[in-house]
Order: structure tokens, then C-alpha cells, then sequence
């Protein structure tokens, strides 16, 4: 490597070259059902409700006005200009809120007027006369949609034009509708708030997309310092750099090669790439520097270190990669794809390191007598305080030779209460509670769930028949009456605070002695007639001899999961038995579905149209996500022990040497997830990955420890001696590994998305752990290990 070093470097170039242009287009995903597997039921529910009825399209543009409500209708006149300025505005289909409902309601003053164009209906504000039955209908109907219930916060729900995944069009569109909130101040109202799933698409995903950026420049520039200023070594400041910036750009350019995209869960792709590239050169970096103390050319010692480091360099990058794809058997599609990537990056980083560091280290970066001015070392340097700490280290060492038995005990006692503290996990389902408090998406979603009856949105799809019946509403009807009678038990009770379908409308559409004289399907073309395609939101038109009607429901957000996921099977459980009744088969017939498909094996199922119906939604994707990631969490600690048991075993040439690194590095995950455990600390996303993924880095130092073990016994070195010297040497570079790891985890703690703060957080208390585990348990399953034979 080192004579062709030069060969080696030019390769990198190219590669990098060629890698270049696909880093830069390497895209991100934004959707959420995307990070359910193709064939779960969640997911091809959701596409199913979002086919028909459009949901990713509608934001909600919400502010608050005193006035909403006062009798000369200047709230629903200031109400109707705005509503008109977002009309207005390109990429808006259309705009549904309390003057348009006002409109429509004065059209009954001209009967045959509902069937032309909407003209404005007058000065009359017939939704303001509190002695009219069909404007309190309408009212009550609308409540939670269009206001809240105390009148001051209104609310325009807007349909945009793009369905499926926000576009460049709907950003621009968005800026607009924000721009338009911002200018409420000119009227003397607060600015106004956007809530939906565009919205936080747009604004929480971009925020997450540019946070990933900016860790990855944030977690290099303290790296590098950090070996700058703490071993004042400028040439393997740069290395580093050079290591992480050619493995991230690499890595990029593979994954855009292979077609997949950045998520949520891989947005700290560069950050880690950072972190794994730093630890792994700072080892090499350490090992020649003792080789330097020995020898007077840099390139022998170059030689020196890479004929003693190249092992543990390959089998720490193999371990951390195997800790990464354990995450491939998770259920959750982008944390299989992240856990893949990393995999990946863990390997790049690998030829990286072996690509680059000849020729960076034996390259001249600046003149001898400039580096000296600058006070910084060209080829040796010194680490502060090395001594005192390698007299910490065998001090360590010494007590635990004293006691390896009761190191062991108390190790495998804390072992076995953090294990039990982990089966008691909850978690945490608010997806809201990933953005930090203070984010202009989390003030708008909370006033949403105070005053508009919850933040949890949600739907149920019901077949109907081609031409609804009023036998057929009487059913919906019904049906919502039975779910809003639903309650799970718990500290705050948890039910629907809101149940809305077409048949609501219809019912209080026949308060007027004109509409109730028409048809149901004459009333249907009236409402589409003043609401345009904002009906198609709650029932969509016929197809092949069938429809579908959309209840939409509300519930709070900030609930208990185990409530959550009560609710959500209540509903279901009732929805089904109102849909097995014989008076709803009735209108229906034996003819067959073309709803959601099922498979069962290789056979699709298809099933009568009336007898399937979907309950689905944000709320319920949401609340199964992190769930899915918790359950899959265990299944990929299992593989991931298991394959790096065998790594190790292949390693060190002994499978009883690689069974004593399990105890040392597993142990710091689970006292992190047994405290969450036995505090009632809610898990995200974050913590969700921690297990698998720390034990694959912090096992490193256990393989640089052992390895140098074994180099030593097999030198002639007694037992006593080797293992001195591994703690003295090793300790010290396992010590500097651990806080390049800490404060490169660390900087993700200033992420603005809380599962990357709890990560960085989480992963950075696992690395200390592992320090501990490696320089204290590890020495004493050794020890008890030659005392038992």
C-alpha cells in the first residue's frame, strides 16, 4: 500500500470524480407511508385513501379574529377576502371555510340560484342568524373544521393541485399562503398558521434535509479541531478531513447509483460518516505515533503502524457495518435502507482510509519551520496529560485484578435489572414532539389540538353504492353515532372529538324546506356546485358501478400510545360490524370490490363490494411507526450480536475471546433503555435505533484491545504483562477514540429534530459506557477467563 501509494490515491481521485455528480443528485424522500414496507397493510391503506380522496393535498390555513362572529359580518367579510386571496393564489384547486358555507346558504334564498354559478349571496349573512335551524346545523357540522368551538381561531381548508409528494410548485405555493398569513398584521390580526402534511413535508422535512447538511460541516470542524488543537498534529487534522469527505462523497454517489433516497431516519448519514471516518483515522494517527517514537522515518513508522493496525482497522469497519445491517431486518422500509447505507459508508470508509492515509501522511503540507512557528507538530506530537492517564488506566486495572469476580457480578446484575427496565418500554407516538417546542409547525399544530378538537386527523373509507339512498346515510349515521361513543380509559380519557361525513351535511341540508324537497343526489350536485371539488374530499364520484364516502374523524395527538392503538382498533372493530350487518349488504348485492388488495399467499382476495372498509390516516401511520421500530429493535440486536460475535470470533481466531466483548458493549445500550424503561421515558425514533447501532462502534475498542492482546502473548509476554500493556497502550487510544466519538455524536444534539438530539445523546453516553465496559468489565472477564482454565 505504501510503495503504490500513489497508484492507491490517483484511483481515489477518480473515483471521486466519477461519484461527484450522483452525490449531488442523491434525493430525499419526504413521504411518510413510504416508511412502511410495500406490503404492509398500513401503508397500502393510506395509498388507497390517498388514491380517492387526496389527503397529502389539503393544508389548513388557520388565524385568529374577535370578530368572526359579530353581526355585521365583518369577520366572515374579512374571512371572504382572504379565502379569495388564496383562491387566488397558483397551485390552489380550491378553498372551503365559513363565508363560502355563508354563500351557499344564501343561495336558498334563490332556489334555482344553487344550480348556476355562485355570485357572493348578498349582504345577508344568513350563517349568523342564530334563529335559522340549518346555519346552526351547518355550524355544528363545520366545528373543528372551519373554527374552533369558542370562535376565535378560523380555519380555510385548501385543496392544492399536486397530489402524492409535494413538489417545487406546492413550496412556491406554501411560501404564498405564508405570505398572505404574515400580512394579517396589516389588519391588526396574528399572523396566520399552516397545518397539513404538505406543510410539514415542506417545513419539517426540509428542516431535517438541511439539518443533516449542516451537522455533517458542524460534527468535521470539531473533529479536526479537536485533533488539531488537542495533539496540535496539523497533517492528521487534514487527513481526517480528507478520510470523511471522500468517503461521504463516495457513499452518496453509490446510494444514488443504486436509486435510493435519503429519509427521516438516514438524514444523519454525513454526521455519522463523519464520526466512523474520525474514530477509525485517530486510531492509525495514535498507532504511528508510538511507531515514531522508535523509529526516525516517517515512512518506516508508517509501515510499523499499518503492519500492527490493519486488522483491527478492517474488523472494527466489518463490525460496525454488521451493527448497521442488523437494522435490514426491521420492518420499517427507511430503517432497513438506512441501515443498509450505513453499511455501506462503514465499508467506504474502509477503503478510504486505506487509500488515502499513505499518501496524506507522507505527503509534505507545509514547510517544517512554518508548522514549528505555528506551534504544531509535522511528524510527532504529544497528547496532554498521557502519562497520568495511563497511570488512571492501570490504577483501573489493578483494582479490577483485586476483585474480577465482583466486577463481573455487579456487571451481569446491572445487565439483567437494564434488560427487565427495557421490556418496559412506551413509546413515543406524538410526532409533533419530534420538532423542538418553540418551531413555527409545533405552535400551529397545538393550537390545532386545543382549539380545533385535536391535532390526530384521521379517516374511514366506506364502499357505497352508485346511487346513495337515504337508507344508506341513515346507516353512516348510525355508524359515526357508535364511534363517537368510543373512549379508552387512561389519566385523560382518550375518544373522537369529532365525526364528519357527507351524510352530516345532507342531514342538515334537508333543514332547508327547498333542498329537502330534492333529491339526495340532486342535493350532491348542488353542495359540488358551491363547493366544487371540495365534495370530491368526502365522496368520490362513481367508477365501475361503485363509490366510496369518507368519514373523517379527530382525536388528540398527545395521548398514550397503548391508547392510541386502543382506539384505532375500536374503531375498526366497529366499523367492521356495521359493515357485516345484513340491512348494509343489502344494498349492495354480491357484486365484487376493487378497494385495497389483500394477498394470502399467491391468491388475491377478492371480496364483495360493501364488505371492505379502510380505516387509515396520519393519525394511524403515526402511531404504528415508532412502535414497529421499537418491536423490530430486538430482532436487530439479535442479529446484529450474533454476526459480530462470528466478525470477532473470525478476528481474534477464538470464539470464546469474542463471547467476552458481548457483556462490555451491550451493557451501556441497555442501562440507557432500561432507564427509559423503568422512568416511563417515552422512545422516538432516536433512541428506537440505539442498540444494535452502538454496539457495532463501541466494540471496536474491544478489538483493538484484544488483538493487541494477542500480538503481545504471542511475543512471549506472560499474561500479567500483555494485559498491562494492552491497558496502558491501547487504553489511551481507546480513551481519545471514545471522546471523538462523544463530541462527534454530540453535535447532533444542536439538531432541531429531536430523534437526531436523543441519538447523538443516547449514542454518545453508549460510547462512554463502552469505555468503561472495555477498560473495567472487559480486563476482568479476561482475568476470571485464565483463572478458570
Amino acid at each position: 500500500m505504501i510503495r503504490w501509494r500513489w497508484v492507491w490515491f490517483s484511483i481515489s481521485i477518480l473515483l471521486l470524480i466519477v461519484a461527484w455528480p450522483g452525490s449531488q443528485r442523491l434525493r430525499f424522500d419526504r413521504s411518510l407511508h413510504r416508511m412502511f414496507a410495500p406490503n404492509d397493510p398500513t401503508r397500502t391503506d393510506f395509498e388507497f385513501l390517498q388514491s380517492k380522496f387526496g389527503v397529502s393535498d389539503l393544508v389548513v390555513f388557520a388565524y385568529r379574529d374577535e370578530k368572526l362572529w359579530v353581526k355585521d359580518g365583518t369577520g366572515l367579510k374579512r374571512l371572504q377576502r382572504i379565502r379569495e386571496r388564496i383562491e387566488a393564489v397558483p397551485g390552489v384547486r380550491i378553498a372551503m371555510d365559513l363565508s363560502k358555507i355563508d354563500q351557499m346558504l344564501g343561495q336558498l334564498d334563490q332556489p334555482f340560484a344553487i344550480f348556476g354559478s355562485l355570485q357572493g349571496g348578498g349582504t345577508r349573512h344568513i350563517l349568523l342568524d342564530e334563529d335559522i335551524a340549518i346555519a346552526n346545523e351547518f355550524k355544528a357540522i363545520f366545528e373543528g373544521q372551519t373554527h374552533s368551538r369558542q370562535g376565535t381561531l378560523v380555519a380555510i381548508a385548501c385543496l392544492l393541485s399536486h397530489a402524492n409528494q409535494i413538489t417545487i410548485a406546492n413550496k412556491e405555493t406554501l411560501l404564498n399562503l405564508r405570505r398572505i398569513g404574515d400580512s394579517l398584521a396589516d389588519e391588526g390580526l396574528e399572523n396566520g398558521m399552516l397545518v397539513g402534511q404538505p406543510v410539514m413535508v415542506e417545513e419539517g422535512f426540509d428542516e431535517i434535509e438541511q439539518d443533516g447538511k449542516r451537522l455533517s460541516i458542524v460534527s468535521t470542524i470539531s473533529l479536526a479541531l479537536f485533533i488539531l488543537v488537542g495533539f496540535r498534529s496539523f497533517r492528521w487534522a487534514i487527513i481526517s478531513i480528507g478520510v470523511v469527505q471522500w468517503s461521504l462523497i463516495v457513499t452518496r454517489g453509490l446510494l444514488e447509483s443504486l436509486a435510493w433516497d435519503l429519509t427521516m431516519v438516514s438524514s444523519m448519514l454525513a454526521s455519522i460518516v463523519t464520526v466512523i471516518g474520525v474514530a477509525t483515522t485517530m486510531h492509525w494517527m495514535l498507532g504511528y505515533q508510538r511507531a515514531m517514537k522508535s523509529q526516525a522515518n516517517p515512512e518506516v513508522a508508517l509501515q510499523v503502524s499499518m503492519q500492527g493496525l490493519w486488522r483491527p482497522i478492517v474488523w472494527a469497519c466489518i463490525t460496525d457495518a454488521i451493527g448497521f445491517a442488523s437494522l435490514a431486518f426491521a420492518k420499517v422500509g427507511p430503517v432497513q435502507d438506512y441501515g443498509c447505507m450505513m453499511a455501506i459508508a462503514s465499508l467506504v470508509v474502509l477503503v478510504g482510509i486505506f487509500v488515502l492515509v499513505p499518501t496524506m501522511a507522507l505527503l509534505p503540507l507545509a514547510p517544517k519551520r512554518f508548522a514549528k512557528s505555528l506551534g504544531v507538530s509535522y511528524e510527532l506530537f504529544q497528547i496532554p496529560g498521557d502519562e497520568p492517564l495511563r497511570q488512571c488506566f492501570l490504577w483501573f486495572l489493578k483494582w479490577v485484578n483485586r476483585w474480577p469476580v465482583a466486577v463481573a457480578s455487579a456487571a451481569m446484575l446491572i445487565f439483567i435489572f437494564a434488560v427487565l427496565g427495557s421490556l418496559r418500554l412506551k413509546v413515543e407516538t406524538d410526532f409533533i414532539k419530534n420538532f423542538r417546542s418553540d418551531a413555527p409547525l409545533v405552535v400551529a399544530y397545538r393550537a390545532v389540538e386545543n382549539e380545533l378538537g385535536g391535532a390526530g386527523v384521521w379517516d374511514v373509507i366506506l364502499p357505497a353504492p352508485k346511487f346513495l339512498s337515504q337508507s344508506y346515510l341513515d346507516l353512516v349515521t348510525a355508524l359515526e353515532a357508535k364511534l363517537l361513543t368510543l373512549e379508552v380509559p387512561g389519566v385523560m380519557p382518550l375518544r373522537l372529538t369529532k365525526v364528519m361525513s357527507f351524510a352530516d351535511a345532507d342531514h342538515a341540508s334537508r333543514s332547508s324546506p327547498i333542498l329537502v324537497r330534492l333529491s339526495i343526489e340532486a342535493r350532491l350536485i348542488a353542495m359540488r356546485q358551491v363547493m366544487g371539488s371540495f365534495v370530491d374530499t368526502l365522496i368520490t364520484r362513481p367508477v365501475d358501478e361503485q363509490r366510496f364516502l369518507r368519514i373523517m374523524l379527530r382525536s388528540r395527538e398527545q395521548a398514550e400510545a397503548a391508547q392510541k392503538e386502543q382506539l384505532i382498533a375500536d374503531v375498526r372493530r366497529t366499523v367492521e360490524a356495521a359493515i357485516r350487518c345484513e340491512e348494509w349488504m343489502a344494498l349492495f348485492g354480491s357484486r365484487v370490490a376493487a378497494g385495497p388488495s389483500r394477498k394470502s399467499g399467491s391468491t388475491l382476495q377478492i371480496e364483495p363490494i360493501g364488505s371492505k372498509a379502510v380505516v387509515s390516516g396520519y393519525y394511524v401511520l403515526l402511531s404504528q411507526l415508532v412502535s414497529s421500530v421499537v418491536a423490530d429493535q430486538w430482532r436487530c440486536f439479535a442479529v446484529a450480536t450474533i454476526g459480530i460475535w462470528i466478525a470477532m470470533a473470525l478476528a481474534l481466531r477464538s470464539p470464546w475471546m469474542a463471547l467476552l466483548t458481548i457483556l462490555p458493549n451491550a451493557l451501556p445500550s441497555f442501562c440507557i433503555l432500561g432507564w427509559m424503561g423503568w422512568t416511563g421515558m417515552p422512545v422516538n425514533l432516536g433512541a428506537a435505533m440505539i442498540a444494535a447501532v452502538s454496539m457495532g462502534l463501541s466494540v471496536d475498542s474491544s478489538l483493538h484491545y484484544l488483538i493487541r492482546f494477542q500480538c503481545l502473548r504471542r511475543d512471549g509476554q506472560s499474561f500479567q504483562a500483555a494485559l498491562i500493556a494492552s491497558q496502558s497502550e491501547i487504553g489511551m487510544a481507546i480513551l481519545l477514540s471514545t471522546f471523538a466519538l462523544v463530541l462527534g455524536f454530540g453535535s447532533l444534539a444542536t439538531s432541531n429534530f429531536l430523534p437526531t438530539v436523543v441519538f447523538g445523546i443516547t449514542a454518545s453516553i453508549s460510547m462512554m459506557g463502552g469505555l468503561l465496559g472495555n477498560l473495567v468489565v472487559l480486563p476482568a472477564l479476561l482475568s476470571l477467563r485464565k483463572s478458570t482454565g
